[in-house]
């Protein structure tokens, strides 16, 4: 079991995990299940197209352990299409959280992904957002203007902060050293920004997307499991969520750097994979 930190993949139901991170023969209802066996958290980035039916969130969470949480994205309606430009009470807000609310302690960090057009003169409607937020939630931002990696990286910091959130640090780095012509339109859809190791709250939260051959990345990769160990020698507890250009081997990735942090923390030991080791591991 995993300890001390969050480890998790973008989404928890691919086909082609089949035989490689969940045993043969896995039915896709069981998918959550069998994931939640090995990772104690999982990217929600389906809510930032729709929003799940109560159903469905009921029967999440009867799907996993009482350890897992689900780090849900805002909707992209309230993001992206009103960039936070929201009344008192708005009630696309007050849906999202009535929708996830009964998952109650198995939700982890509720988080916004802002578009590059969000920039510094729109941290009020950020700071306005945050007063409406019941507390009884975790919350983290990822930002993509430019300004918020150079001179408006302070004044974001200070607004996360005071509001007990947590940046999300996107790191496209292994990505966008590819130049492999099938993940060409992966590297256009993925912002290629700077990379700035911080935590503004309890639970920094990052998200890594490699090199499609991970051994290009292990250096990106090394450099994280030092830092998230260092985070959690400071008694803070990290969120890790490990991508790959198309997810694929988002799983193997994951255990590698486990692998990479537990050389340097007491962090628990993963599962057996029932599927073979892949070609060119690191270890």
């Amino acid at each position: 079991m995993i300890q001390r930190y969050y480890l998790g993949c973008p989404g928890w139901g691919l086909k082609s995990w089949v035989g490689r991170l969940f045993p043969p023969g896995t039915r896709s209802t069981e998918f959550l299940e069998r994931y939640a066996d090995v990772f104690n958290t999982v990217e929600g980035n389906t809510t930032f197209y729709a929003l799940p039916t109560p159903e469905m969130i009921e029967r999440w969470g009867a799907q996993v352990p009482d350890h897992f949480r689900f780090c849900f994205k805002f909707p992209r309606t309230i993001t992206h299409d009103r960039m936070l430009d929201l009344p008192h009470g708005d009630a696309e807000l007050a849906e999202f959280l009535a929708r996830v609310t009964p998952l109650e302690h198995k939700l982890g960090q509720l988080f916004l992904q802002l578009p590059p057009a969000f920039g510094p003169a729109h941290l009020d409607r950020l700071r306005a957002l945050f007063a409406q937020l019941p507390r009884a939630f975790h919350y983290a931002v990822e930002v993509r203007h430019e300004a918020f990696f150079d001179f408006a990286r302070a004044a974001l910091d200070d607004v996360l902060a005071a509001h007990d959130a947590d940046v999300v640090i996107l790191d496209t780095r292994g990505i966008h050293a590819s130049l492999s012509l099938e993940h060409a339109e992966t590297r256009a859809r993925k912002p290629n920004l700077p990379v700035i190791p911080r935590a503004t709250a309890a639970h920094p939260f990052i998200r890594c997307v490699p090199h499609e051959t991970f051994a290009e990345s292990r250096a990106l990769a090394e450099g994280w499991a030092a830092q998230v160990a260092a985070w959690i020698a400071a008694g803070k507890t990290p969120y890790f969520f490990m991508h790959a250009p198309d997810d694929t081997f988002a799983p193997e990735n994951a255990y590698d750097f486990h692998a990479m942090l537990r050389a340097r923390a007491d962090v628990g030991e993963l599962p057996s994979r029932p599927g073979a080791p892949r070609q060119q591991s690191l270890f």
